[in-house]
């Protein structure tokens, strides 16, 4: 009877045991589960999911997941509507602003480079980085690719990191990719909002007769070459859409981009169909001549 009572305690010691396996083996499985989830890389199955697992270990996929963006959806997000007001300080007399002769916009408010959006969230310079956190961009106020990450300008970005800012570049060209739109960004002092941002917009005002120079003095060429515009600027046409900002980065020599402002253009008046020309000037921005909202 003894043994017998021994053998249904071992019995029920073994069960209990193995309960607190099958417990701890699925919540394991939740958190990886969970961390998978929440990483974009390990969309495309399990092959990738295993790799990851095996790359990172579960703790770092579950803290992964824990830190993904709020967009369960998807990387984009959508912002239409900013508040009124977000941009207030635009065009008028607390920045001001001088014109050139070739109508480019000369220096505004020095000080807008000084502020770092990561600590002062609700200055207004700040908008763009307040309503974008998180995602991998935002399409905003219609017009606008904002990362979702802090990255003040173009002064964020050189050589060694261009090429993970061109994604940016390449959605704001699907938003607005026709002969008819140019995309821009502006360098610093010469703009009103600290968190880097793309305008996609249609040609306007003197936008299709830069457009008409520019294909001009690029058609049927390669490399990049010597275009007038706010002093010496430099354009380059491409077959294809490029990864812009790598481009542009290794044309200054790996420098970072703080006084480059970039145009990118569509064209098909050089024969070859669609062909992409980019327009790089310095110190100054040539936004509002070129188009509208």
């Amino acid at each position: 009877m003894a043994a017998m009572r021994l053998s249904v305690a071992l019995m029920l010691s073994i069960l209990m045991f193995a309960e607190v396996l099958t417990a701890e083996a699925d919540e394991e499985s939740r958190s990886v589960g969970a961390a998978l989830d929440g990483d974009d890389e390990c969309a495309a199955g399990s092959e990738c999911a295993l790799n990851a697992i095996q790359l990172r270990g579960v703790q770092q996929a579950a803290v992964a997941a824990a830190n993904a963006t709020e967009e369960a959806d998807g990387e984009v997000k959508i912002v239409d509507d900013l508040p009124e007001g977000w941009n207030a300080t635009e065009n008028t007399t607390e920045i001001p602003t001088l014109t050139s002769m070739d109508g480019a916009m000369q220096p505004m408010w020095d000080s807008y480079k000084n502020v770092d959006c990561r600590d002062n969230i609700d200055a207004k310079q700040c908008s763009l980085y307040k309503y974008c956190r998180g995602p991998r961009y935002c399409v905003m106020g219609g017009y606008m690719i904002v990362p979702g990450f802090y990255a003040a300008g173009m002064e964020s970005i050189n050589r060694g990191n261009a090429g993970s800012f061109d994604y940016l570049m390449y959605a704001a060209h699907g938003m607005c990719g026709g002969t008819s739109c140019v995309l821009i960004t502006n360098p610093v002092g010469f703009r009103t909002q600290n968190e880097l941002h793309i305008h996609f917009r249609h040609l306007d005002n003197d936008g299709p007769n830069l457009k008409h120079q520019l294909e001009d003095t690029l058609c049927g060429r390669e490399g990049w070459h010597y275009f007038s515009k706010c002093g010496a600027a430099k354009a380059r046409i491409y077959s294809s859409f490029p990864g812009v900002f790598s481009e542009v980065a290794d044309a200054y020599a790996g420098n970072n981009l703080g006084s480059v402002g970039i145009t990118v253009w569509e064209t098909t008046a050089c024969g070859a169909g669609y062909q992409t020309m980019v327009l790089v000037t310095s110190h100054c921005s040539i936004e509002h001549q070129i188009s509208n909202r």
